[in-house]
């Protein structure tokens, strides 16, 4: 019964909530992937593809969010959580 409460409920968000809601998303997904990386050439595990995918996934992630961001905090982001390639 609660459980269908809880699917039953729709959550109303403002675009800026939207927006802020998906840059805190993106920014945790983001550095789960970097430390997939650094786990990997610490002790690589990964095959050629899979690091192509994640690399790949890390540079959408940070041009989305260059699009999502104030120009500003998306340098100071990019900064403390960019990728150097």
């Amino acid at each position: 019964m609660i459980k269908q409460r809880i699917l039953e409920m729709k959550l109303k968000l403002e675009p800026r909530q939207m927006e802020q809601v998906t840059v805190s998303y993106l920014d945790q997904f983001h550095h789960d992937l970097k430390e997939e990386l650094t786990a990997h050439d610490n002790d690589p595990y990964l095959d050629k593809d899979d690091v192509v995918d994640v690399t790949r996934s890390i540079i959408a992630i940070e041009i989305i969010m260059k699009d999502l961001m104030d120009k500003d905090f998306y340098f100071q982001w990019k900064r403390e959580n960019g990728v150097e390639l």
